[in-house]
Protein backbone atom coordinates (compact mmCIF):
# COMPACT_ATOMS: atom_id res chain seq x y z
CA UNK A 1 0.00 0.00 0.00
CA UNK A 2 1.55 3.45 -1.13
CA UNK A 3 1.82 6.28 1.18
CA UNK A 4 0.46 9.34 1.62
CA UNK A 5 1.66 12.12 -0.83
CA UNK A 6 1.61 15.76 -0.43
CA UNK A 7 1.03 18.46 -2.45
CA UNK A 8 3.24 21.68 -1.71
CA UNK A 9 2.49 24.74 -3.77
CA UNK A 10 3.49 28.53 -3.75
CA UNK A 11 1.73 31.26 -2.17
CA UNK A 12 2.28 34.69 -1.28
CA UNK A 13 2.72 35.93 2.60
CA UNK A 14 0.69 38.76 3.98
CA UNK A 15 0.83 38.08 7.91
CA UNK A 16 3.40 35.60 9.21
CA UNK A 17 3.00 32.35 10.85
CA UNK A 18 2.92 28.41 10.74
CA UNK A 19 -1.06 26.78 11.15
CA UNK A 20 -2.47 22.83 9.76
CA UNK A 21 -5.87 22.59 9.93
CA UNK A 22 -8.96 21.53 8.08
CA UNK A 23 -9.82 23.78 5.26
CA UNK A 24 -13.18 25.54 4.80
CA UNK A 25 -14.29 26.86 2.08
CA UNK A 26 -16.50 30.17 0.59
CA UNK A 27 -17.61 31.58 -2.40
CA UNK A 28 -18.88 34.94 -0.02
CA UNK A 29 -16.86 37.12 1.00
CA UNK A 30 -16.80 37.40 5.13
CA UNK A 31 -17.61 40.03 7.74
CA UNK A 32 -15.89 38.96 10.88
CA UNK A 33 -18.50 40.30 12.81
CA UNK A 34 -21.25 38.41 11.63
CA UNK A 35 -19.89 35.50 14.02
CA UNK A 36 -20.73 34.75 17.25
CA UNK A 37 -17.61 34.59 19.38
CA UNK A 38 -18.27 32.59 21.84
CA UNK A 39 -19.00 29.50 19.19
CA UNK A 40 -17.58 30.92 15.89
CA UNK A 41 -20.54 30.80 14.17
CA UNK A 42 -21.17 32.78 11.27
CA UNK A 43 -24.69 34.50 11.16
CA UNK A 44 -25.07 36.30 8.47
CA UNK A 45 -28.38 35.17 6.41
CA UNK A 46 -27.98 34.01 2.58
CA UNK A 47 -24.07 33.45 3.03
CA UNK A 48 -22.67 30.51 2.07
CA UNK A 49 -20.95 29.41 5.26
CA UNK A 50 -24.56 30.83 7.67
CA UNK A 51 -24.80 28.58 10.55
CA UNK A 52 -21.28 27.28 10.58
CA UNK A 53 -18.43 27.46 12.84
CA UNK A 54 -15.43 28.85 11.34
CA UNK A 55 -13.33 28.65 14.88
CA UNK A 56 -9.93 26.99 14.19
CA UNK A 57 -10.61 26.22 10.62
CA UNK A 58 -7.97 27.55 7.40
CA UNK A 59 -10.17 29.61 5.93
CA UNK A 60 -10.55 29.94 1.69
CA UNK A 61 -12.37 33.14 0.57
CA UNK A 62 -12.49 35.76 -1.94
CA UNK A 63 -12.23 38.64 0.08
CA UNK A 64 -13.10 40.55 3.79
CA UNK A 65 -16.24 42.71 3.53
CA UNK A 66 -17.25 45.66 6.22
CA UNK A 67 -15.48 48.86 7.40
CA UNK A 68 -12.47 48.95 9.41
CA UNK A 69 -14.28 49.05 13.09
CA UNK A 70 -16.62 45.75 12.32
CA UNK A 71 -14.01 43.57 10.78
CA UNK A 72 -11.27 44.04 13.38
CA UNK A 73 -14.16 44.23 16.24
CA UNK A 74 -14.93 40.91 15.02
CA UNK A 75 -11.69 39.12 14.68
CA UNK A 76 -10.73 40.95 18.30
CA UNK A 77 -13.93 39.17 19.80
CA UNK A 78 -13.27 35.91 17.85
CA UNK A 79 -9.67 35.95 19.49
CA UNK A 80 -11.34 36.79 22.82
CA UNK A 81 -13.19 33.91 22.85
CA UNK A 82 -10.23 31.23 21.45
CA UNK A 83 -12.15 31.21 17.70
CA UNK A 84 -10.02 32.38 15.77
CA UNK A 85 -9.12 30.57 12.16
CA UNK A 86 -6.49 28.79 12.20
CA UNK A 87 -5.15 30.76 9.02
CA UNK A 88 -7.01 32.45 6.21
CA UNK A 89 -6.39 31.86 2.45
CA UNK A 90 -7.37 34.59 0.43
CA UNK A 91 -8.02 35.66 -3.27
CA UNK A 92 -8.65 39.42 -2.85
CA UNK A 93 -6.63 41.16 -0.02
CA UNK A 94 -7.89 44.29 1.91
CA UNK A 95 -5.63 46.60 3.63
CA UNK A 96 -8.44 46.19 6.75
CA UNK A 97 -7.96 42.14 6.88
CA UNK A 98 -4.64 42.31 6.23
CA UNK A 99 -3.68 44.99 9.11
CA UNK A 100 -6.12 42.66 11.61
CA UNK A 101 -4.28 39.85 10.89
CA UNK A 102 -1.14 40.88 11.41
CA UNK A 103 -2.13 42.56 14.42
CA UNK A 104 -3.43 38.98 15.99
CA UNK A 105 -0.39 36.79 14.27
CA UNK A 106 -2.83 35.06 12.32
CA UNK A 107 -1.13 33.64 9.48
CA UNK A 108 -2.86 35.13 5.83
CA UNK A 109 -1.66 34.22 2.46
CA UNK A 110 -2.93 35.42 -1.14
CA UNK A 111 -2.18 34.89 -4.86
CA UNK A 112 -2.21 31.03 -4.37
CA UNK A 113 -1.10 28.64 -7.39
CA UNK A 114 -4.42 28.42 -9.32
CA UNK A 115 -3.88 24.20 -9.67
CA UNK A 116 -4.43 24.35 -5.45
CA UNK A 117 -8.05 25.56 -5.46
CA UNK A 118 -8.82 22.22 -7.14
CA UNK A 119 -6.97 20.69 -3.64
CA UNK A 120 -8.62 23.44 -1.28
CA UNK A 121 -11.97 21.35 -0.77
CA UNK A 122 -13.92 21.46 2.73
CA UNK A 123 -12.43 18.57 4.99
CA UNK A 124 -9.48 18.55 3.79
CA UNK A 125 -5.95 19.18 5.93
CA UNK A 126 -3.76 21.32 5.10
CA UNK A 127 -0.33 23.23 6.55
CA UNK A 128 -0.22 26.88 5.89
CA UNK A 129 3.56 28.44 6.51
CA UNK A 130 3.02 31.96 5.10
CA UNK A 131 6.89 32.59 6.43
CA UNK A 132 8.02 30.12 4.13
CA UNK A 133 5.25 30.89 0.95
CA UNK A 134 4.32 27.30 0.71
CA UNK A 135 0.58 25.17 1.68
CA UNK A 136 1.18 21.75 2.12
CA UNK A 137 -2.33 19.58 1.03
CA UNK A 138 -1.64 17.05 3.78
CA UNK A 139 -4.60 14.90 2.37
CA UNK A 140 -3.77 14.99 -1.56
Amino acid sequence: MAGKQTVELACHKLSGGIETGEIMVSADDICFYLTDPKTGILRDQGHALDGQSIAKKILVFPGGKGSAVVQDEGLFALKKYGNLPHALIIKNPDTVLVFGAILLKLPIVYRVEPQLYKHLLDGVHVKVDADSEIITVLDA
